[in-house]
C-alpha cells in the first residue's frame, strides 16, 4: 500500500529521495524555501510547495497530520531544521526522520523529539566497510532485533542441502531465496535444495548468526 510523505529540504538528499519515493507510487510533497529547487520538482512529485518550514505557521498550513512521514532534509541549515522539527511535533506530525550531518546534531534531533536521525554518508560507509571485511556477506539490513542479508554460500556450506543443514534449528537463520551465479532470477527454496558455492542467498536472523555463518574463514 502506498505511503504519503512530506520531505522538507530538498537539497541533494531530499531531492534523491522525493524522486526514489515517488517511483515507488508513493504520494510525496516536497517543500523548499529556494522557488527554483521547487521547480525542479513539480513535475517529479504529487505536489511541490515554496515555503519557510523554519516558521510555524508555514508548518502548520501544510497539514502535516495527514503525512505518514515526514522528512528533515535541511541538516545544512541545522537552526532552521530545530525550528521545523519543533513545529512537527507541535503539529502532531505522525512521524519524523530527519537527516543529521555528525553525532552532535543527532544526538539534538532525538532529544527533541524525532523518531528516527540518518546520518546518510555515515550509514554508506559502514555498509560497505562491512561488506569489504565480511566479503562473503553482500549486504545486511538490521530491523526490529533482527537483519535480512544478501550472503554468499562459503565452502563449509557447499554441496549440502538445505535439510543437511537444518540452519534454522541450528543456527537460527532461515534461507528466503536463492540465485544461481550468472541468473537474473531469485528461486524459492526448500529442504531439498542443494546449495553451491558462489550461491547467492536471502537469509533472515540475527546478525550475529549470519556474519558467524558466513562469513568468510
Amino acid at each position: 500500500m502506498a505511503d504519503s510523505y512530506a520531505i522538507f529540504g530538498l537539497g541533494s538528499f531530499g531531492a534523491k529521495m522525493a524522486v526514489s519515493l515517488s517511483s515507488y507510487g508513493n504520494t510525496v510533497l516536497v517543500c523548499d524555501i529556494n522557488p527554483a529547487r521547487v521547480d525542479e520538482m513539480r513535475d517529479k512529485v504529487a505536489e511541490a510547495v515554496v515555503a519557510d518550514v523554519s516558521n510555524q505557521d508555514a508548518v502548520r498550513e501544510l497539514g502535516v497530520r495527514k503525512f505518514d512521514v515526514v522528512i528533515l532534509g535541511m541538516s545544512s541549515h541545522f537552526e532552521g531544521q530545530i525550528l521545523a522539527l519543533t513545529h512537527l511535533k507541535q503539529e502532531g506530525a505522525r512521524r519524523i526522520i530527519a537527516k543529521a550531518n555528525n553525532d552532535v546534531q543527532e544526538r539534538i534531533l532525538y532529544r527533541l523529539g524525532a523518531d528516527e536521525v540518518i546520518q546518510p554518508e555515515q550509514d554508506v560507509a559502514d555498509r560497505l566497510s562491512r561488506r569489504l571485511s565480511w566479503h562473503n556477506i553482500n549486504d545486511i539490513f538490521e530491523f526490529k532485533g533482527s537483519a535480512i542479508a544478501e550472503v554468499l554460500v562459503p565452502a563449509k556450506l557447499a554441496g549440502r542441502t538445505l535439510l543437511e543443514l537444518d540452519l534454522r534449528n541450528r543456527y537460527n537463520v532461515t534461507v528466503l531465496l536463492l540465485r544461481k551465479p550468472g541468473s537474473a532470477e531469485d528461486m524459492a527454496t526448500g529442504p531439498g535444495t542443494l546449495l553451491e558455492r558462489g550461491d547467492q542467498l536471502t537469509v533472515f536472523g540475527s546478525r550475529q548468526s549470519i556474519v558467524d555463518l558466513f562469513k568468510e574463514d
